[in-house]
């Protein structure tokens, strides 16, 4: 199973796509940061973003789309833009019928660190050794993404493990 996990925001939306492998081997796809410049108006960086988004996912054919749930903002006008990005996010997947998973930044941590509360540099470090990286991927956006991703695939794995337990 391969998932792409989206870090959105307004200035660098963070992707990453990881694969989970027979022997429950996670591996780094693809990872990155689609950069945008503040200079630039709303409407085209959210056009960039989709077209990236869409470009990436018709490469790399991930199974399903993992998204990091809004959880703060320092004001509303930032939540706004935030939730715009992740509207455009959501429509990328949409658009190329792949089923979008929202996850709570505690439940990633969780999944990645086993500590909802884990600081970020954590986050990155264990992501890197998950993954079997050399560096902790950059830009940290992309980190993030890739955390995402983790998640995701830690989360389908339980479940279908509990059901096939359950029959």
């Amino acid at each position: 199973m391969r998932v792409l996990g989206i870090d959105c925001g307004t200035e660098c939306t963070g992707y990453g796509l990881v694969e989970l492998g027979r022997n429950d081997a996670l591996a780094s796809i693809a990872y990155g940061g689609i950069q945008l410049s503040r200079q630039v108006p709303l409407p085209e960086r959210l056009a960039t973003i989709f077209d990236k988004l869409c470009a990436l996912i018709e490469q790399h054919r991930p199974d399903r789309v993992a998204i990091e749930d809004v959880f703060y903002a320092v004001n509303v006008k930032s939540a706004l833009k935030l939730g715009q990005v992740r509207g455009v996010a959501m429509l990328a997947a949409s658009s190329n019928q792949l089923s979008v998973t929202e996850y709570a930044p505690l439940t990633i941590k969780s999944a990645v660190v086993g500590y909802g509360k884990a600081e970020k540099k954590q986050v990155q470090l264990m992501v890197a050794r998950l993954l079997r990286l050399e560096e902790i991927p950059q830009p940290a956006d992309a980190a993030d993404a890739l955390a995402i991703a983790i998640c995701d695939l830690h989360t389908v794995a339980t479940i279908g493990r509990q059901q096939a337990a359950a029959r």
